[in-house]
């Protein structure tokens, strides 16, 4: 099975793919969520609502995986990032504004505007927002 080089996984996690959290549900159980994520070549950056169920999985079981995979119809490519997820409060807005530029195109002016009022609703509930961060203890990849 060809692995990605580092450079090749630096560069395919800073392309704007969603990725796929899996966790453990409290019973043991595996979950996954689509996510945006930042990767800084260090470690994984999402946000999330302190209420969102993920967080109660994580708050139970920090041990998680990022999984991001090429679209149907590339060349089939993935990487998935394992680790610890530590959960901040520290600030979430930039990284949130950081993650909408990245994943939100808005061409139409309409769009535009709903997402800027999503983000505003963002920066207005920061303070029910968490930071996901996790440090690689593994990273996998494939590429064909």
């Amino acid at each position: 099975m060809p692995a990605m080089s580092r450079s090749e996984i630096d560069g395919f996690l800073s392309e704007p793919r969603i990725g796929v959290l899996c966790t453990n549900d409290l019973d043991g159980s595996p979950n996954g969520v689509p996510v945006w994520f930042e990767w800084d070549g260090e470690q994984i950056l999402m946000f999330s609502s302190a209420s969102h169920k993920k967080i109660a999985r994580l708050e139970n079981d920090p041990r998680a995986s990022l999984l991001v995979a090429r679209e149907a119809g590339e060349p089939e490519a993935w990487v998935a990032v394992d680790g610890v997820v530590a959960i901040g409060e520290e600030d979430v807005v930039p990284l949130m504004e950081r993650l909408a530029g990245r994943y939100w195109v808005d061409g139409d002016p309409a769009i535009a505007r709903a997402h800027a009022e999503t983000v505003e609703s963002w920066r207005r509930a920061a303070a029910q927002l968490r930071v996901l961060t996790i440090v690689p203890e593994e990273i996998r990849s494939y590429r064909a």
